[in-house]
């Protein structure tokens, strides 16, 4: 495990505009952590940068869900007696060993705020003792999960939240950080769109009404935020304006057109349950090792149809393996193989870079894909466990990008409603709601 302590970091400062590398103030800002996409989270006038701690190299399929459903999003309502489920493998030829978690609340722009003894009702910290080496698999990895809260760890307050993984003693050399909610279920919360066009194609405006409940009764209008995420892309959350307010007891919130969502990233799905020629794999090559599964050609103008399961934004596995015996352990890790057709089949300008619910979506330069000139495409491979993963190309070439319509592929929105918190000056989380939109 020595080598997986030592993490990552950028050294070639042409690639500080891929969002590698950050400077040195934004560094102080963010405790020296790399921030893992470009995405800002934007509200009231103000930006501020998503940031988690890098993956380590050796971390990969890292999942976040509410337990027993490996397809929801990462959020958990307060004292509700439920639990989140945190899932991920260390490539290693090894038997593994005891991890440390951390937790840090932040408001509703990803600053990191209060104490750990404001927060958590019992421990600051935990430790991850359940892992299992794989078996008999081509390459090999060590599966590690752990459940929260749970006696250790429990949650005094709602609101944003982020949890890091380390090795036991170096909380301050991370191995990954991820993003989850604590909610309180305190509101109603009813979902509607509006849409409409605008020079770039179609656009989505989500409107959100709320009713407060009684334990909100003395929290005034202008106290409330409704945020906005499609797919699980939290780093690209959007937030409204101040509510109308509609009646004494129910307020109406609605993104204004030129924050509304768009249809310029267009999703593909890929499904490797089962290491099978199918819809969307082309071919599967079993006398390599790793295994290479060769995808079908991604078109730049069109997505894919996308599964429900995969709009969290995140691997899934448990629910689509199908080559027997157990995912955890069980499952391959496959040389994928990608190919991206652009527009009119031309260059790009700039790099293509393929990144998805294997990365976290993170823009990685090492995922940059190479382009073949006689056959007017984009290639590249990484290793990737069995499974369900929603993914995109990112495109540094604005002229290759075609207008889309937003209503060729299904979206996940999801609504977050905050209050802020004077005494503790810092949001919570009061309600949530998830709805499926073009």
């Amino acid at each position: 495990m020595q080598a997986v302590r030592h993490l990552t970091f950028c050294a070639a400062a042409t690639l500080i505009w891929l969002a590698g590398c950050v400077g040195s103030e934004e560094l102080a800002e963010n405790d020296g952590y790399l921030p893992v996409d470009a995405g800002f989270y934007t509200s009231g006038g103000a930006s501020h940068r998503f940031t988690l701690a890098r993956t380590d190299e050796a971390v990969k399929t890292v999942q976040l869900f509410r337990t027993g459903d490996e397809s929801s999003l990462p959020i958990h309502t307060l004292n509700s007696g439920g639990t989140l489920t945190l899932a991920f493998d260390i490539l290693e030829d090894g038997t593994g060993s005891t991890l440390s978690v951390y937790f840090y609340h932040a408001d509703r722009t990803w600053k990191r705020d209060l104490l750990p003894s404001e927060f958590l009702r019992s421990f600051l910290s935990d430790d991850i003792r359940r892992y299992d080496p794989s078996s008999s698999t081509e390459v090999r990895y060590v599966h590690y999960s752990y459940e929260f809260p749970n006696a250790n760890i429990d949650f005094l307050t709602s609101g944003n939240y982020i949890i890091r993984v380390a090795e036991q003693g170096y909380e301050d050399e991370p191995l990954f950080e991820r993003a989850f909610f604590v909610s309180e279920d305190a509101a109603e919360v009813e979902f509607a769109f509006r849409s409409g066009l605008s020079l770039g194609g179609s656009i989505l405006q989500p409107v959100v009404q709320i009713r407060p409940g009684s334990q909100l009764e003395n929290v005034q209008a202008f106290d409330y935020t409704a945020c906005f995420v499609r797919n699980g892309r939290f780093e690209q959350t959007r937030c409204a304006p101040e509510p109308s307010i509609i009646d004494l007891s129910l307020l109406q919130f609605h993104l204004p057109r030129d924050q509304a969502f768009t249809a310029d990233e267009i999703i593909y799905e890929m499904n490797l349950g089962l290491l099978q020629v199918g819809s969307q794999v082309a071919g599967v090559d079993f006398s390599t090792s790793p295994y290479t599964a060769s995808l079908d050609f991604d078109y730049a103008r069109f997505g894919s149809e996308v599964n429900r399961a995969s709009l969290t934004g995140q691997p899934v596995i448990d629910e689509v393996y199908l080559d027997g015996g157990s995912a955890d352990t069980q499952a391959e890790y496959v040389d994928v193989q990608f190919r991206y057709v652009p527009e009119n089949e031309q260059q790009a300008r700039g790099p293509v870079i393929v990144t998805g619910a294997f990365n976290n979506w993170q823009i990685d330069p090492q995922n940059t894909l190479t382009w073949v000139p006689e056959d007017g495409r984009y290639e590249g491979t990484l290793l990737l466990k069995q499974g369900l993963y929603l993914y995109r190309y990112y495109v540094d070439d604005p002229v290759a990008t075609p207008n889309r319509n937003l209503g060729l592929q299904q979206n996940l929105y999801t609504a977050l409603v905050y209050v802020f918190d004077p005494t503790r000056l810092t949001d919570r989380l009061v309600a949530f709601r998830s709805v499926l939109g073009q």
